[in-house]
């Protein structure tokens, strides 16, 4: 029984084996001497990935001539866009390799055996870039991107130049970054996504030289160029409160008149409100009382009968009335801003000098101003009392400053001048 029950089954998987005719597995296109794979009728994607393959396998043991000889027939088969790619990864290989005497070789064969290929002219130079940043040279990288700007697109040229940027911040390459942001923003022409890259790094090189005065005219250049507006309100922003704090009022001018002309061309609500509140500070400080009210109009667009809006603007026209000689006013409409200011659960922030003031300090510093204004009118006995309030609130905010600060040696300062009163 059991001897027919084995006769049966080896009939079967015969009959089975016979049916479905067993054959070896293919090899795979990647197993195939190059020859015979060219030889089949292959996809694009399929030749792409046997060129990948051989260019990876033929880099070996310091064979490079052998990937280096079926360059020609990978342009020659495969697309533009495929080609790009599998050569593209034959030098990303080479460089994380750190290959570096094979890729300088790669780099010049390409470049002497395909003078008019331009995407590969171009993947040249970008990775030549890459090259000299790997192996610590960057103002020959700097050099090179300079030179051959005009043959790389932008979307390229604005990558090589944003890694130049990222890699350049220490202080032995600031030269270098300096002469590319000049480069970028006087010599390259319509190519806004590489003046977008500069944008913020070159206004930020200005700040980190203390070059306040210059933030302004790098502004300026960069919409002149052509940059994206969104972009430059972000560097106009960003150093806009160390401008504040660091430039004299000639500077603060210009950069009103910059935010006037960048706000005309910004498209997003968002990005106008940003932009708007700095050009607030400066207008107050320049005491353009008409701009700021403008502007805080501007900040508060959305909430114009909200108590921020009422106390700011009430402050504003309270410097205004003082400035036009109407010191009744003043001194009404400050008052009713310090009201208004002692319902502030915390200190607030002080853009011109980057700390957090109290509310106690700004109480006697507007109590203060109102004993100057009242000295001024001759109210003696009202400015007398204005002052003795005012000491109480400095008295009060001395112990909630840190030592060392500039609203420290404010109050400190206050408390001298209120002695006398």
């Amino acid at each position: 029984m059991k001897a027919g029950m084995l006769l049966l089954l080896s009939v079967a998987v015969l009959i089975c084996g016979c049916q479905t005719g067993q054959v070896a597995p293919a090899p795979k296109l990647t197993d195939l001497p190059l020859d015979e794979a060219l030889q089949r009728d292959l996809s694009q994607a399929e030749l792409q990935r046997v060129f990948v393959h051989q260019l990876k396998v033929r880099n070996v043991d310091g064979r490079l001539h052998a990937a280096l000889d079926i360059l020609p027939k990978c342009v020659e088969m495969l697309s533009v866009d495929a080609s790009y790619s599998a050569i593209a990864g034959f030098l990303t290989q080479l460089l994380k390799g750190r290959q570096y005497d094979d890729l300088q070789r790669t780099i010049d064969y390409l470049r002497n055996m395909f003078p008019n290929h331009a995407g590969l002219q171009e993947l040249c130079t970008t990775t030549e870039i890459e090259y000299l940043l790997a192996t610590a040279r960057f103002d020959k990288a700097v050099t090179l991107l300079t030179t051959e700007s005009r043959e790389l697109s932008d979307a390229n040229l604005a990558r090589v130049t944003g890694r130049l940027l990222a890699k350049g911040r220490s202080k032995a390459n600031l030269a270098a970054m300096e002469r590319l942001c000049e480069f970028a923003v006087s010599r390259i022409q319509g190519k806004r996504r590489t003046l977008d890259a500069v944008a913020a790094r070159w206004v930020s090189l200005a700040q980190k030289q203390n070059k306040m005065d210059v933030v302004p005219l790098r502004l300026s250049r960069l919409m002149a160029a052509g940059a994206t507006p969104a972009v430059v309100a972000r560097s106009y922003t960003t150093a806009g409160n160390r401008v504040l704090q660091r430039s004299d009022k000639a500077v603060l001018k210009q950069m009103m008149q910059i935010g006037q002309s960048l706000s005309s061309r910004l498209r997003n609500r968002d990005d106008r409100v940003d932009v708007a509140r700095l050009m607030l500070d400066y207008s107050c400080i320049l005491e353009d009382f008409g701009a700021s009210l403008s502007l805080l109009r501007i900040c508060y667009q959305d909430d114009l009968e909200g108590d921020e809006y009422l106390r700011m603007s009430n402050k504003v026209l309270a410097h205004k009335a003082l400035k036009e000689g109407r010191p009744d006013e003043a001194v009404r409409r400050f008052r009713d801003f310090m009201e208004s200011a002692k319902t502030w659960k915390s200190g607030q922030y002080d853009p011109s000098t980057g700390e957090t003031v109290p509310v106690d300090a700004i109480l006697g510093l507007n109590a203060k101003r109102i004993g100057d204004i009242l000295t001024k009118a001759g109210n003696k006995k009202a400015a007398t009392a204005a002052y003795a309030e005012a000491k109480t609130y400095y008295q009060a905010a001395s112990s909630k400053v840190k030592d060392g600060t500039i609203w420290k040696a404010n109050i400190e300062k206050a408390l001298k001048e209120l002695s006398g009163h």
